[in-house]
Order: structure tokens, then sequence, then C-alpha cells
């Protein structure tokens, strides 16, 4: 091995790297699933070819590279249809270069290889950290132990002349694999927890919001109703000290919890408006769904205070929670109120946002970084608005809310 070896192996190493940082700082767990996916299909893909056309020379006749890399992590990250994907790259790329025995011992190693490598997928991302380092170091052993099978049968060499002849690259491989694996690792954590960070913060916004409006519609009836006032403040200290757990800030609750939570804000606000005020719920879903803190409450807050109690006639505001078949759980506040034009709607979704639109503002902001995905806001002036979205339905506990 010379200095140009060193210098391709550099060079494929450089440009792994480059494309991981680009995916996982500005594409992963950002977009929806479909375009992350399409994205990490065209960045590992655009990194095989790269290393395929860079290979580093061993010997006259033999050059290596590190493509089962981008292969590995790819299909591991993206799935059925990366791993189809970028298969299909390598197969196309070495068709390009001639029709030869390496195009054959090629398909043959991926035809073998690539089903063990898709059934294990699932296993990996629900692993940890540790556990997928050892997945993906157990793969790249059965794909370089494939290769070298594949080689030997399509040459008619023995295998341990083509393990003398391979050792290297495997090498080579598994010290490549072990280093992207922990890197990509390491980013995805630094982003989440960044990430998480963030949603904590936004919910700890939402929590003194609450209790702020909740306390100044319990004052508003101090004077004329004070008896109401003591029974409302007495309901809610017992909610918050039964429900409320501020320490937690990074986990999920139920549907369950977050309905008691709504219908305590509005035993307050009809303790205050009246008949001015009313409510309707349309709920079929299982009661012990977990879902983010605090997404429903702040809404349903919005749409009385700013829908519907800026009209003297005061209005309905409807509650919708909807288990689908597809395992989505639908959720929805609409109200008969005043309703906003496109330009509010604008204005309340914008960085500078007022008090007066924190409550969706903080439920937009907060999807969008749990979900990558935006909230679906319907609104006609004079008749009202209509705020929905979906989210997936499971059932076991999450971090993250």
């Amino acid at each position: 091995m010379d200095l140009d070896f060193f210098k391709d192996f550099m060079l494929q190493l450089a440009i792994i790297t480059t494309l991981i940082f680009t995916y996982q700082i500005f594409f992963a767990e950002r977009a929806d699933q479909k375009r992350e996916k399409l994205v990490l299909s065209l960045l590992f893909g655009l990194s095989i070819v790269l290393c395929m056309s860079f290979p580093a020379p061993v010997a006259p006749d033999y050059r290596i590279d590190i493509r089962i890399i981008p292969l590995l992590l790819g299909t591991l990250y993206g799935g059925l249809g990366t791993g189809i994907i970028l298969s299909a790259t390598i197969i196309l790329y070495r068709w390009g270069i001639g029709v030869d025995l390496g195009l054959y011992t090629t398909a043959l190693t991926l035809m073998i290889s690539m089903p063990v490598i898709l059934i294990s997928q699932k296993m990996f991302l629900k692993a940890n950290k540790y556990k997928r380092i050892q997945i993906a170091f157990m793969l790249l052993l059965l794909y370089s132990l494939v290769g070298i099978t594949s080689v030997s049968l399509v040459r008619g060499l023995t295998f341990l002349s083509v393990v003398r002849i391979h050792y290297i690259h495997i090498v080579i491989n598994v010290a490549a694999l072990l280093f992207f694996i922990t890197l990509n690792e390491a980013i995805r954590e630094m982003i989440r927890k960044v990430k998480d960070a963030e949603i904590a913060f936004l919910r700890s916004q939402i929590k003194p919001h609450f209790l702020y409006n909740a306390l100044n519609s319990i004052a508003a009836l101090c004077i004329d109703e004070p008896r109401k006032a003591q029974n409302l403040t007495l309901n809610l200290s017992q909610y918050l000290r039964g429900s409320f757990n501020f320490k937690k800030l990074d986990s999920f609750t139920t549907i369950g919890n977050e309905l008691e939570l709504v219908k305590a804000y509005i035993h307050i606000e009809k303790a205050r408006f009246g008949d001015r005020l009313g409510v309707e719920y349309d709920v079929e879903a299982d009661p012990d769904v977990f879902i983010p803190p605090l997404i429903l409450q702040p809404l349903v807050e919005n749409a009385i205070r700013h829908g519907l109690m800026s009209n003297l006639r005061g209005g309905t505001v409807k509650v919708s929670i909807k288990q689908g078949a597809d395992e989505v759980v639908r959720l929805a506040v609409e109200d008969d109120g005043c309703g906003m034009s496109s330009q509010k709607q604008n204005e309340i979704l914008g960085s500078n946002v007022k008090d007066e639109g924190i409550g969706l503002w903080n439920i937009s902001k907060r999807y969008q970084l749990l979900y990558g995905k935006s909230i679906q806001i319907e609104s006609v002036e004079g008749i009202g608005t209509k705020v929905s979205f979906d989210i997936p339905a499971r059932p076991g506990k999450q971090s993250g809310g």
C-alpha cells in the first residue's frame, strides 16, 4: 500500500462523513418520513457512486472501496425502499463498468445478504445505540462472508485463498463501519437532545400560561360569586396535585389525562361565562393511548378566549378525538366563533407571536418538532375556526413531548 491508497481511502471517508453530517443536521427528523427517506436514498446513493469512482489501489489488479458502509447504514436507517435503491445503484454502476465476473459476484452478494439486512432493520431501529453498533457489525461480517463465498464460487478459487486476498478489505470495512455508526449515533443523539430541550422549553411556556389564565378566570368570580370561586380553586388544586407533574417535561400523557385537563379548564370557564359557552365532545379513541401533553387544552383555551368570547353571543367549542384503522389518532378543536383571516393566521404562527396567539403557535411549533409536519387550520371570518392534526397511536410510553 502506497500514498495513493491512503489518499483515495481518506477521500472515501471524507465523502461519507460529509454526506452523513449533511443528512443528519439538515434533514434527519426535520421533514416528513417520505421526504426524509428520499433525501437519505439520494445522499447515500451519491456516496456509493463516489466511493466506487475513487477506489483505493492495493495491488496493480486489485482496488477496494467502502460502498458497503453507505449501503448498510442507508438500508438500516431508511428501510426497504432505500435498500432497494442503493442496491440498484451498485448493480447499475457495476454494470456500466462492464459485464464480467465482478458484476456477477456483486449481484450474488447483494441477492443473498440484503434480505437478511432488511429483516434486521426493524430490530436495529428499536435497539439502543450500543446494540445498533453490534447489529451493524454482525451484518457487515455477514456481507463480507457472503462476498468471499461468492468470489470463490464464481471465480473457482478456494475460500482461504480469497480470504488472504480480501482480508485487508474486511479490516478496513469493519474499522470504517465502527467509525461511521458511532459518529452517526452521536450526531442523532445530539440532535435529539437539542430537540427535546426545545420541546421542554415550549411546554414550560404553556404550563404557567394555563395557570395564569385559569387563575384569572377564578379571580373574576371572587367578588360576585366567592363560593363558586372557592370551589373552583379547590378543584383546580386537586387536579394539579394529581395530574400536573412539573418535573417530567419530557414525558407523554394519555388521551384520558389530556381530556381531564381540558374538562377541568372548561369547567372553570363555564363557571365564568355560563350559557354563553357550549361544549361538545366527540371521542372515539382508546383513552390509554399516549399523546404529547398539553396538546389540546391550549387549543381549547384559544378557541374560547379568542374565538367565542370575542362575540357577545358566545358559541360552542367542539373537541374531537378519533382513532383510525391506520394507527393514527386524529385530533381537532373547532369553534363557531369570529374566525380569522389568513393574514391573522400567519401572524399567530409567525416567530413574533403576541401573547394572544401563544397557545396556537406553541402547539404548531411542538407538533413540527415532534412529527415534522404542520397542523391544519381552517378558518373563515364570521364563521369559525378548526385546528386539526394527526398523531401516531402509540400504546407505550414515549419521550420527548
